[in-house]
């Protein structure tokens, strides 16, 4: 009988292989990826009629944050044998990817900012839970199909994570109050030439600039919290940007808007 080192022993019975997790970190990115993109475009794709544009900043930041943390959970979701401390490490992963990065870009400061990741980490990583327990599912299948020598399994299995991630990126898009906010907007834009009361009449250069293709981009008020910031950017680098209010069961109005040429 050979003996084994007893550390040696410990690390093989406790973690799985490399290709174990490598194969979580592949679901990981495969939703991730799927969720992204499903997130960029499912505005443009569901609402044709509107000249959205990509915001790629926003692109960029749901790139580094989905993808760089559904990697890091996938990966955590396979690392044990056991699959009790796996769901419980990928959950504390989960959690603390969501609360950072929902933190990085609070104008909070970095005191309260503190306070909320330690007490917020735990709640956060049980409602993260689901998406542990699905990665880790899906290795496990993973594994058994090539087991079986089923590699129509293995492709069915990839195929899902990337339907998962669509399924996923699809409830990213425009909320009913930023959509009517938009559509105010473009009307607003496409009517101002014939509308002596318009507020973008009168802004500079914006006479020029009828009837000239443009993008629409959206984002939360920096100065309404029942508002939205529309962004017109035309192909010359001239932007009209306005804030729309709404509120519940009221038509949008435009509280303020400002022109810039590049």
């Amino acid at each position: 009988m050979n003996a084994q080192p007893l550390g040696q022993f410990v690390n093989e019975s406790r973690f799985r292989s490399v290709q174990y997790i490598l194969t979580g970190a592949l679901y990981g990115f495969l939703i991730g990826i799927a969720l992204v993109a499903t997130a960029t475009f499912v505005d443009k794709l569901l609402y044709r009629d509107l000249p959205l544009g990509i915001d790629w900043s926003l692109l960029a930041v749901r790139g580094e944050w989905i993808l760089i943390g559904l990697v890091l959970i996938g990966a955590t979701a396979a690392l044990f044998r056991d699959a009790l401390p796996s769901l419980f490490a990928g959950a504390l992963i989960a959690g603390l990817v969501a609360l950072v990065s929902a933190l990085a870009f609070s104008a909070t400061n970095l005191g309260v900012k503190a306070i909320v990741l330690i007490f917020g980490l735990v709640p956060m990583a049980v409602l993260s839970l689901p998406v542990t327990l699905l990665l880790r599912w899906l290795v496990d299948k993973h594994e058994q199909a090539l087991e079986s020598r089923s590699f129509l399994r293995v492709a069915s299995l990839l195929l899902l994570a990337i339907v998962i991630g669509v399924i996923s990126g699809y409830f990213f898009k425009m909320s009913a109050r930023t959509l009517d906010a938009t559509r105010f907007m473009n009307t607003t834009l496409q009517t101002a030439s014939q509308d002596s009361k318009s507020p973008v009449r009168n802004l500079p250069s914006f006479q020029q600039h009828a009837g000239m293709k443009y993008q629409l981009l959206h984002k939360a008020s920096a100065t309404s919290t029942e508002g939205f910031d529309v962004r017109a950017e035309y192909e010359d680098g001239y932007t009209v940007q306005c804030t729309v209010v709404v509120y519940p069961d009221t038509n949008p109005y435009i509280s303020d808007c400002t022109s810039l040429q590049k």
